[in-house]
């Protein structure tokens, strides 16, 4: 099974059986709710350095990212699934392998580009998405945090 999308992107079995696995994990109980609810109250102003957003419909793009990036780099990513909550050590301790999982580049980035955008369109309806920032805004919330000496959240949200 394949669907083919606007601009030939194809998501293949591998993509829906990872998107399945991902909708499974997700947890929509009220104390999950109210956790995130909590943390996002915490997140600085929208367009502060140590802020990154990624919204789509249809498509989590937490989940292109996994997808894009594999099995062995998305368990050197901090937290559960697109969810963290890191004190200031624990960034500097989370860094290197975050770096080692996001900071893709020649071939393998525009590897990694190419499964963003089949995920976004063949899932979702976002073929314009920017994969580029899905690659660096995670990173970039990182570095910010180790530079400066705050922790730092990543938060997925279902809606």
């Amino acid at each position: 099974m394949s669907k083919t999308s606007p601009g030939s992107w194809v998501a293949h079995d591998d993509a829906f059986r990872l998107s399945a696995f991902f909708d499974n994990c997700y947890d929509d109980s009220d104390a999950a709710e109210a956790l995130g609810d909590a943390v996002m109250d915490e997140f600085p102003p929208k367009g502060d350095a140590g802020l990154f957003t990624a919204v789509a419909r249809k498509a989590s793009p937490f989940s292109a990212l996994a997808y894009a990036l594999g099995p062995d780099a998305v368990l050197r990513l901090p937290g559960w699934f697109g969810d963290f909550l890191l004190h200031a050590e624990e960034v500097r301790a989370q860094l290197p392998a975050a770096e080692e999982a996001l900071a893709l580049t020649g071939a393998q980035r525009r590897a990694a580009v190419e499964r963003i955008h089949r995920w976004m369109t063949g899932l979702g309806d976002d073929p314009d998405h920017d994969a580029e920032e899905l690659l660096e805004g995670p990173l970039r919330v990182l570095r910010h945090a180790a530079r400066t000496g705050q922790g730092a959240a990543g938060l997925v949200r279902w809606y």
